[in-house]
């Protein structure tokens, strides 16, 4: 299998509050995969290294994209870049307490032409009295201006609190996202394990195989029962490993059907070397043999 990825973008940015994970990585660089030997779409294959990337901390992280081969084991592809900035500007505060300051400024003006226009009168007690009534004014902007501040404080604190806990939400997302990773990683590397020991004892009944043929021709009457012997223990071995990947994987996946087609693969072939006649009918099943089907 030779695949060719391809992709849109190689650089990703994305601020400290948000959450990312391979399938989003795949999803924004549109990431494709195929053979370039049968045309097979390989892009269900494709996973993503995120070993590196800090989550929610500033900075620029490199992420490869791999693709589990035939063998099971992961092929890296193409490396990416994943650029985190800070989130917001914490000018929120400013936005608000600007136009109280205005709306004083402009309080004031108003209060100086209504005042200009309460000339003194008749006489002097009525002068007094228009002299005391912008001083009761004055009082009451203060305490307008004091509700306005307390207003603001309120929305301040208000939007802090709910800040806060979208902060703890993401932070609590991101710690599941990140413990569910860790759990599939876990479990790909149980079936990698077991994939590597199944691989290995295929490999050790093919080389009995392929001996017990070998010593068959030399001596076609003296070793053909040592050759069918081999040939019952080599099939027993290959149920049992077939018993055991059904039980140590979930059945499914590209790990499982690649090492349960090549044990039927196997397993096909020493039943026909079971039923051969001669030494040259075993080495030719032998030589129909593929290791990759």
């Amino acid at each position: 299998m030779k695949p060719e990825l391809t992709i849109t973008k190689d650089l990703i940015t994305i601020d400290t509050k948000s959450a990312l994970n391979g399938e989003d990585i795949l999803h924004l660089t549109n990431a494709h995969a195929i053979d370039d030997r049968t045309g097979q779409d390989l892009t269900s294959k494709l996973l993503v290294n995120m070993a590196d990337v800090k989550i929610g901390q500033v900075g620029i992280y490199d992420a490869n994209i791999s693709i589990l081969d035939e063998n099971g084991n992961l092929q890296p592809l193409r490396q990416i870049a994943i650029k985190i900035v800070a989130a917001g500007n914490g000018n929120e505060q400013d936005y608000f307490s600007q136009p109280t300051r205005r709306q004083t400024q402009s309080t004031q003006q108003q209060a100086t032409p209504k005042y200009a226009q309460q000339q003194p009168a008749q006489n002097l007690q009525q002068e007094q009295m228009d002299v005391k009534k912008p001083r009761k004014k004055k009082k009451h902007w203060g305490k307008k201006i004091f509700y306005v501040i307390l207003g603001l404080l309120a929305i301040y604190l208000v939007w802090t609190g709910i800040s806060y806990h979208q902060t703890r939400q993401q932070v609590d997302d991101q710690g599941r996202q990140i413990g569910e990773l860790q759990r599939k990683n876990d479990s790909l590397g149980d079936q990698l394990d077991t994939a590597n020991t199944q691989i290995k004892e295929l490999r050790q009944n093919y080389k009995t195989t392929k001996n017990a043929v070998k010593n068959y021709k030399k001596d076609e009457e003296g070793y053909r029962q040592q050759y069918l012997s081999q040939m019952q223990q080599v099939s027993q071995s290959l149920a049992s490993l077939k018993q055991q990947l059904d039980n140590q994987t979930q059945q499914s996946g590209l790990i499982y059907s690649i090492l349960n087609g090549r044990l039927d693969n196997l397993q096909t072939t020493v039943n026909q070397m079971l039923s051969v006649q001669s030494a040259d009918q075993a080495q030719n099943v032998l030589n129909n043999y593929k290791w990759y089907k």
